[in-house]
């Protein structure tokens, strides 16, 4: 059975839920899909107006594509980082700079390609061949120290910077840079996921909830696991020698926690 599905969660700290999540097919061909996952940013004012926003015009953008349009992957890119500039411009204009803005991390898929795009530091995945591969990058301050080596990718979570993000949606119009990734569609499971989870469970913890948790309970399971399971974290020896920095230690629930994911019929 194929999944597609959305799941957001308020967290058990923050009062409201900043995040949007959407996962649609197309009005006129189901094997074409658009997934969102956008997280409002929580350090500026209604976080959550801006995410909406976003999510809302994606969604109308893509049901008003004809499938043809949506065939030529290379042009679609180039549209829809046009159209999310566009918004950018919309937000600012409505709002001012430096006032509302959010994440964004969304994949269409047409019947041979995905286009994931990413602007901030919510994560794209797929899982192919017992392997969970992350596709996007992390626009944040502490991505440059995994990149190139310096610290492992589950260390991040531990650096006090790690929620500045580089890449946003409304806040000006330099941070609004949009990176594409086009890949075939050779996978068996899509997912993209909020920083409130990915900064509470490892890639390896969602990999092992993949292998043995049914598909139609997976995306639960894997916000459940972030919102309401204590992960035992704590900041490596390893990195304390060598980095001289401030250090937290993520907790569960800390943060809203959402997640968008296609799962093809098996």
């Amino acid at each position: 059975m194929e999944v597609l599905e959305i799941k957001t969660h308020v967290g058990l700290i923050r009062e409201k839920n900043e995040d949007a999540a959407l996962a649609i097919t197309h009005k006129k061909n189901k094997n074409y899909k658009l997934l969102v996952v956008a997280d409002g940013m929580g350090g500026r004012d209604h976080g959550e107006v801006a995410a909406n926003y976003v999510t809302d015009s994606l969604e109308k953008w893509f049901q008003n594509k004809e499938i043809k349009e949506l065939n030529d992957i290379e042009r679609v890119s180039e549209l829809l980082t046009k159209y999310i500039k566009t918004l950018n411009s919309n937000l600012i204009k409505k709002y001012g700079e430096d006032k509302l803005g959010t994440t964004l991390t969304l994949a269409l898929i047409n019947k041979k390609q995905t286009l994931l795009i990413n602007i901030g530091d919510s994560r794209g995945y797929i899982y192919r061949n017992r392997r969970l591969i992350q596709v996007t990058e992390d626009d944040s301050d502490v991505w440059m120290y995994y990149k190139y080596g310096e610290v492992k990718k589950d260390d991040l979570r531990y650096f006090s910077n790690n929620n500045i993000v580089t890449a946003c949606v409304g806040i000006c119009k330099e941070l609004c840079t949009v990176s594409t990734t086009i890949i075939d569609n050779d996978y068996d499971i899509l997912i993209l996921l909020s920083d409130g989870v990915t900064d509470i469970i490892t890639d390896s913890k969602i990999k092992s909830l993949i292998r043995k948790t049914p598909s139609t309970f997976l995306l639960d399971s894997i916000i459940e696991e972030a919102v309401y399971i204590d992960q035992n974290l704590k900041v490596p020896k390893r990195l304390k020698r060598k980095f001289l920095a401030n250090y937290i230690v993520p907790f569960k629930g800390r943060d809203n926690a959402s997640g968008a994911i296609y799962i093809k019929e098996v």
